[in-house]
């Protein structure tokens, strides 16, 4: 299957399409239409796997090398799931096969603490993951309820998306952008939130 074949798959939304590279990485550019789902070596396919409760699209990968790509390939077919696509050499190589890219604007947790009045935060994680605090005045939408939930938000807000780390926040904020919100990716999520001693509101 040519890139150009999937990206149409992808867009007609028969396909899944996931960035492995690290948020930081995602946020700068990626191709249009991927969630950010950062490989690593142990029990990715799992995980993966876990975040599509019961689905089995058919899936493409994208990364800086192809050894991390077929790695990641291997994970996923170890789990039952079915490749594919494969594209491995960076966002340089896609944008010269004039391939659609997204870019995500980034907001570190220093300047989302001096400015938290002039957003909306949305915080991504699970309800089990709020146990350990969230940012004041923080709305609560998992991940997997933002998409029947978004006529809720109003499009002259500006929003910041946090999650645990920056992965899951890459993905929905990049899905924003392109449904026309002005978004922002909270870099680091709350790990970074709460290693910088920010203010936390619990319970």
């Amino acid at each position: 299957m040519t890139a150009e074949e999937f990206v149409s798959e992808v867009g007609r939304g028969v396909a899944l399409f996931l960035d492995i590279n690290p948020p930081d990485i995602y946020s700068k550019g990626h191709p249009a239409g991927t969630y950010n789902f950062p490989y690593h070596r142990r029990n990715w396919g799992r995980d993966v796997k876990r975040a599509l409760n019961g689905q089995t699209p058919p899936i493409g990968l994208f990364g800086n090398d192809t050894a991390t790509v077929d790695a990641a390939a291997q994970s996923l077919e170890d789990e039952g799931l079915s490749v594919v696509f494969k594209f491995g050499h960076g966002l340089i190589a896609w944008e010269k096969e004039k391939l659609p890219v997204e870019r995500v604007k980034d907001l570190t947790p220093d300047e989302l603490a001096k400015s938290l009045g002039d957003y909306v935060v949305i915080d991504v994680r699970e309800a089990y993951e709020l146990r350990s605090g969230k940012i004041p005045g923080a709305l609560h939408i998992p991940m997997g309820q933002l998409q029947s939930r978004i006529n809720e938000l109003e499009k002259d807000k500006a929003y910041a998306i946090v999650c645990a780390s920056g992965g899951r926040s890459s993905s929905v904020a990049a899905w924003m952008s392109q449904l026309g919100y002005d978004v922002s990716n909270v870099v680091g999520g709350m790990s970074l939130w709460a290693g910088k001693r920010h203010p936390m509101e619990r319970g």
